[in-house]
């Protein structure tokens, strides 16, 4: 019987947003680096989430690579969120997170990192970006 756990995979909180690919921080660190998964398994659903850190964020289009030299034939998986307006009163979203759910059923393997690299588009302003996953083992 597989067993199924929930895990911080990846995030990006910064001062400033990403507007070239940028490595994400691993886990819940500030470090750039690979996620290493628990288990030997499969990765089957990952969830995005995308959220202002003051009145003054702006993160309209997103785009995420997630790569594995495990996964065959196509090794990135990318990924396009969409966010949200300038973040003044009265339609502020200020404490919502944007959550873009994708169900998938990718190999992962403990000896074998995963990379994830961000970018975010239309004049980005201070996005907080998180990458959560679903894995059975």
């Amino acid at each position: 019987m597989s067993e199924t756990y929930i895990d911080a995979m990846f995030n990006y909180i910064a001062q400033a947003a990403p507007t070239s690919l940028t490595q994400m921080y691993s886990g819940t660190s500030s470090s750039a680096g690979p996620y290493q998964p628990k288990a030997n398994g499969t990765l089957v659903n990952l969830v995005v989430g995308l959220t202002a850190q003051a009145a003054s964020s702006l993160c309209q289009l997103a785009e995420i690579t997630l790569t594995c030299t495990l996964w065959v034939p196509v090794n990135t998986l990318t990924l396009y969120v969409t966010g949200w307006g300038l973040q003044t009163v009265p339609i502020s979203t200020l404490g919502t997170v944007n959550e873009h759910q994708w169900p998938v059923n990718l190999p992962v393997n403990t000896a074998i990192g995963i990379i994830a690299n961000v970018t975010t588009f239309a004049s980005p302003v201070t996005p907080n970006i998180t990458i959560t996953g679903a894995f059975t083992a």
